[in-house]
């Protein structure tokens, strides 16, 4: 009998806005090498996006290794995919030492889909399930297009090139490992998933979301990483979700890691809930409603202070309304909860005008894509020609990304 723990979305160094996540990423790994440890845990998947920029910082990396040096002490083999967040190149640079550490990372696909296979053997020295570690798969991977090509048609290359790459690798699984179950990691969209405000668009959009009936059925259990939110689009199709909440439009979500254990050619998996050591919380209404519930406001005595989002909500334009708001955030006084961001929106503001009262859209803290968006939301343009523009945004800022990982 193996025991395996899936989790997936770690994105060490995430900052919300001017809040930097370290303290609660970190209680999460001294609580995953606790679950471990009382599991008995023999193999980490961690499905995608260890890190949340192509270039982590130095604290950022220390972090990372300090927690593979404590599954190392366990004994605890380890099997990495590489994510849309992360560099293949930063994942891949220490990948020959790490294997001597039992820890093995794919951080993009190789010419030799068989050197995907992670092998899992029981303490009788057989074969009980391979892992196949396969990254985020990013456009270049995927198609070759020309010019003459429309939208639709590279949107399903994409799909067809997703699914060609799992058919491939189950395929290899049934060579080198024949009548070994198989597990298969992937950094991807599955269509009917949900998808939150911190998690990028990936490949073209997430208009190329593969419908599972189209994966291949080899697999006993996908362990998926990249959306947030756990979720499991079909019965052997499994988001584990992030382990902290990292957007406020995650604050509902029920944090949790999957155990899943394999027991003579059987597989059976469950859930194991995170603690939450920190609360997003995001609070709507006029400014009076606001004022109200930040008066009773209780953040239920958590390891770490709550971080709140305000979104007052009013009818008429009025700028002293956004006055009484700063107000209400001057007077906010708590030892555990702190008020992260905050705007006003108007019903009857002029669109333009809107980001003149939007405390949170100062350039700095958007990402290209949602500055690019804004710009499109300003010229009245057919679906089609937005999509196209958003197409060829994406495109060239995956390129962009992918020479700076190169350099």
């Amino acid at each position: 009998m193996l025991k395996i723990l899936h989790t997936s979305d770690l994105h060490i160094g995430k900052r919300l806005y001017q809040a930097e996540l370290y303290e609660e990423q970190n209680l999460f790994f001294q609580w995953l090498v606790d679950c471990i440890r009382q599991n008995q845990v023999n193999v980490l998947l961690v499905s995608g996006d260890v890190f949340d920029v192509a270039n982590p910082s130095s604290e950022s990396r220390r972090i990372y290794f300090e927690l593979l040096r404590e599954l190392m002490i366990l004994k605890c083999k380890v099997v990495i995919a590489g994510g849309n967040h992360d560099s293949p190149a930063v994942l891949e640079a220490p990948r020959e030492l790490l294997k001597h550490l039992d820890i093995y990372v794919t951080g993009s696909l190789p010419d030799d889909y068989s050197s995907m296979l992670v092998p899992v053997k029981n303490k009788a020295g057989e074969t009980e399930v391979v892992v196949a570690c396969v990254p985020f798969l990013r456009d270049a991977d995927l198609r070759r297009y020309n010019q003459d090509e429309n939208y639709e048609e590279r949107t399903e290359a994409i799909r067809k090139g997703i699914v060609k790459v799992f058919q491939l690798t189950a395929e290899e699984c049934k060579t080198h490992f024949p009548g070994v179950p198989a597990l298969a990691m992937g950094h991807l969209f599955v269509q009917g998933g949900f998808v939150s405000e911190s998690e990028r668009e990936i490949q073209v959009g997430n208009l190329a979301g593969l419908e599972v009936k189209n994966l291949p059925d080899y697999f006993s259990y996908y362990a998926l990483g990249h959306l947030h939110k756990p979720q499991e689009p079909g019965e052997k199709f499994i988001y584990s979700g992030s382990p902290v909440q990292l957007s406020f439009s995650e604050s509902g979500n029920a944090n949790r890691v999957m155990l899943i254990t394999t027991d003579q050619q059987s597989l059976s998996f469950e859930s194991i809930p995170v603690p939450l050591n920190r609360k997003l919380v995001r609070i709507e209404g006029t400014v009076e409603e606001i004022r109200q519930i930040l008066r009773t406001y209780s953040s239920e005595g958590r390891r770490l202070p709550d971080l709140i989002e305000l979104i007052a909500l009013e009818e008429k334009h009025d700028p002293a309304k956004l006055m009484d708001l700063e107000t209400v955030i001057e007077d906010f006084k708590h030892e555990n909860a702190t008020i992260l961001k905050y705007r006003i929106r108007f019903a009857n503001a002029a669109l333009g005008s809107a980001s003149l009262y939007d405390e949170s859209q100062r350039i700095s803290e958007m990402k290209a894509e949602d500055v690019f968006v804004k710009r499109l939301d300003r010229e009245e343009l057919p679906e089609p020609t937005r999509d196209m523009l958003l197409d060829a945004f994406r495109e060239i800022l995956d390129e962009v990304e992918q020479t700076r990982e190169e350099e």
